[in-house]
């Protein structure tokens, strides 16, 4: 018996929405189907990934005038074909081009595994990563994930005040006023002999300023639960995270603009701490970067509300 999506609607059958990736309800007539307790144990071809009704079965045909045997994996009752490619399945065609398997995942390869944990309501590993992923950043917006990077803590800490991270080798970047002259020969020119003009007017100059990012310094980076603190041979820079107006994320850094400091400051090479993250029984490895980062401070900055 299938279940319908609380966030899109989608009826759908397994513990995830197969169209949005959503948890389904877990209705008490779900329990009832012959649902193997571990997937292991069954085939892929045991159930259709695409219409969750059919069984699969391999299929030969010949190609070039009958020279050359294909063999795919086609159902029984919805006409999907997969192709075998490289130790992996492609779902190569289906009937009904609607469908949101198709939708979600057509003419992508993908392993036997994969396929079978789509037919029992699951997801491809790439979108199972997405979803972890989404979820996993935004309960770190929202303050619910205490992450600790741990490290030995460059600052001296004030009273009831923890560390989240330190990460060397951080880079302090501002924008800096340069001002550059272009200038030229004015007015018109006549030939005077072979391959010789003579300009007729004077030289005239222009200065003009613009806006250049420029390295200032290099040292440690500090995240508490309450400030940011950057310690370089230069300069030190102390921001209360509630002095944080904005942040602008990239994928090795962020952008900083706060209270009385007119200036942006730009903190980068941040992508060189590599982190665990867990989703239920599901780990990942990801490279630090800015949007956790934002994520991070924001998520410290309710929990001080």
């Amino acid at each position: 018996m299938k279940a319908k999506c609380p966030k899109c609607g989608f009826e759908d059958e397994g513990k995830f929405c197969s169209n949005c990736g959503a948890p389904l309800p877990q209705l008490p007539s779900l329990v009832e189907q012959k649902i193997p307790k571990s997937l292991t144990e069954a085939s892929w071809f045991d159930k259709c990934p695409v219409c969750k009704s059919g069984k699969l079965s391999p299929v030969s045909k010949k190609k070039l005038f009958g020279l050359v045997t294909m063999q795919n994996i086609e159902c029984n009752n919805c006409g999907a074909v997969f192709v075998q490619k490289q130790g992996k399945y492609r779902l190569d065609k289906v009937q009904d081009t609607t469908n949101t398997v198709w939708q979600e995942y057509g003419n992508q390869s993908l392993t036997e595994r994969e396929w079978k944990n789509i037919a029992y309501g699951g997801m491809s590993d790439a979108k199972q990563k997405e979803t972890d992923m989404e979820y996993w950043m935004t309960q770190l917006k929202e303050g619910d994930i205490p992450l600790r990077m741990g490290g030995e803590a460059p600052i001296i800490l004030k009273k009831k005040e923890e560390l989240v991270f330190a990460l060397p080798n951080v880079s302090l970047w501002e924008p800096r006023a340069v001002r550059r002259t272009t200038g030229g020969y004015g007015g018109p020119s006549f030939r005077v002999a072979k391959g010789v003009y003579f300009r007729v007017g004077g030289f005239s100059a222009r200065s003009e300023s613009q806006e250049e990012l420029r390295k200032i310094d290099q040292g440690t980076l500090a995240l508490t639960d309450k400030r940011l603190v950057f310690s370089g041979a230069k300069r030190t820079i102390n921001i209360d995270l509630r002095k944080i107006v904005s942040v602008e994320p990239y994928s090795d850094g962020i952008a900083i603009r706060r209270e009385g400091k007119e200036k942006t400051q730009y903190f980068t090479d941040i992508d060189q701490a590599e982190l665990r993250i867990t989703v239920d029984d599901r780990t990942y490895k990801e490279s630090f970067s800015g949007l956790i980062l934002m994520y991070l401070i924001e998520g410290l900055t309710k929990r001080m509300e």
